[in-house]
């Protein structure tokens, strides 16, 4: 199973090499993309165990979709988290930081979580 130690810096570097090679120049984009793609993939290693979880960036005109695939698991749902949670916000920021936000159950039993983020023009 993959740790968050390890898997989710290798994810946030491979992106980084995505989008360079996208020419994808957009900090804003870039930031958000980043940190969507760490809450996505935290939460799919974190609450289900899955032994495959995919990451995936696809760029189309004006925007970034952020997919994460995991093997479905404990449905992740946005709540409000206490002063006090260290815990529970995850999905509320990547709520603010992508203009759509969604999930889909997969044929094989699988979920994915994506993320559509606009790119400055």
């Amino acid at each position: 199973m993959p740790t968050l130690e390890r898997a989710v810096p290798v994810c946030r570097q491979l992106a980084r090499l995505w989008m360079d090679s996208e020419d994808i120049s957009d900090e804003s984009a870039r930031c958000a993309a980043l940190l969507v793609l760490s809450e996505l993939m935290t939460n799919a290693i974190v609450h289900t165990n899955s032994l495959s979880i995919t990451g995936r960036l696809q760029k189309d005109d004006d925007w970034l979709l952020v997919e994460v695939q995991d093997e479905g698991g404990i449905s992740s749902v946005p709540h409000r988290a206490g002063n006090a949670n260290e815990y529970g916000r995850g999905l509320l920021v990547v709520a603010q930081s992508a203009q759509a936000l969604g999930t889909r159950q997969e044929t094989d039993g699988g979920r994915t979580f994506w993320a559509r983020i606009a790119l400055a023009g």
